[in-house]
């Protein structure tokens, strides 16, 4: 399927911030319909990854070029649930 299909795939960027919205799916999920704290690192890299598509970068043309992950600080403010909508910023 075309992605000009799906405009708002990859989130869009507002006053110089990129939104992605992201489902909570079972799969995220523990036992309890928490979010497992692991994946919000992985919301986090789906996001940095959108925002460079939108940007026109496409990682798959970047031969030798790599993103390292040098410090990651995350707060988790609370807990995000089964079916709920997040917005990475």
């Amino acid at each position: 399927m075309a992605e000009a299909a799906w405009p708002d795939i990859a989130g869009r960027i507002r006053n110089g911030v990129h939104i992605l919205p992201i489902r909570i799916y079972y799969e995220d999920t523990d036992a309890g319909g928490v979010v497992y704290h692991a994946r919000y690192v992985a919301f986090c890299e789906r996001a940095r990854s959108d925002c460079l598509r939108l940007l026109g970068i496409h990682q798959s043309q970047l031969q030798g070029l790599h993103f390292v992950v040098r410090r990651m600080t995350c707060d988790y403010l609370k807990p995000a649930r089964l079916d709920e909508l997040l917005e990475v910023e």
